[in-house]
Formats: structure tokens, C-alpha cells, sequence
């Protein structure tokens, strides 16, 4: 599984600008063969952040879904970012869930 996340810091008069580019992106992408969720979140504090994740089955997948015309919505939201858009791509390899919480939940402190 791959995760890639984006981190826009949008001045405040380019913020819904950038909110209804990515909506705009979301439902196409959700269709799209391998990808398994698509989110947008806004941090509300004064920097205005927003981070938009994608998480992809495959690195192929997102890698077309990167050479689609769809994507240049993603790229032009990156470019009303006032600060460098922080972007990041992750590559799963192995996914726990509560189990993980349980068992050191559970664990003696020696």
C-alpha cells in the first residue's frame, strides 16, 4: 500500500480556493482502479493548513493516477500554497491495528 500525503499552508484568501480544487479531485480519484481512500483535512488554527491524503493499493496505480490529467487539479491546489508544499510518500508494509495498542497496553514496565 502506498500513502501519499500533501501538506498545503494556503494564504486565508486562497483557502476555499484550494478546499473546492480537492473536492473537486476526491470523487474522481475514489473511482479510480486501486485506490483505496482519498481525504481532505484542514487544520483550524491561523496557518490554515491542509493535508490531502490518498492511499493507493499499488505504487502503479498511483503512479498513473499521477500522470492523469486529474492530477493537474492536485498540482495547481499545490500551487496557491504560501510555503513549499510538504509532500510525502509512504510505502506500507506492514498494517497493525488494535492488537498493537492491546499488546503494549498489556506489557509490564520493568
Amino acid at each position: 500500500m502506498i500513502l501519499s500525503m500533501i501538506t498545503i499552508s494556503p494564504d486565508p484568501e486562497y483557502r476555499l480556493a484550494v478546499l473546492e480544487i480537492l473536492l473537486s479531485v476526491k470523487g474522481p480519484t475514489l473511482a479510480e482502479q486501486g485506490c483505496l481512500s482519498c481525504c481532505i483535512y484542514e487544520e483550524r488554527d491561523e496557518a490554515y493548513v491542509i493535508t490531502y491524503l490518498e492511499k493507493w493499493q499499488s505504487a502503479a496505480e498511483m503512479y498513473r493516477h499521477i500522470r492523469s490529467p486529474l492530477y493537474v487539479r492536485v498540482l495547481k491546489a499545490m500551487e496557491l500554497s504560501s510555503s513549499k508544499p510538504e509532500i510525502v510518500f509512504n510505502e506500507v508494509t506492514e498494517i497493525r491495528g488494535m492488537e498493537l495498542i492491546e499488546s503494549l497496553r498489556t506489557l509490564q514496565v520493568e
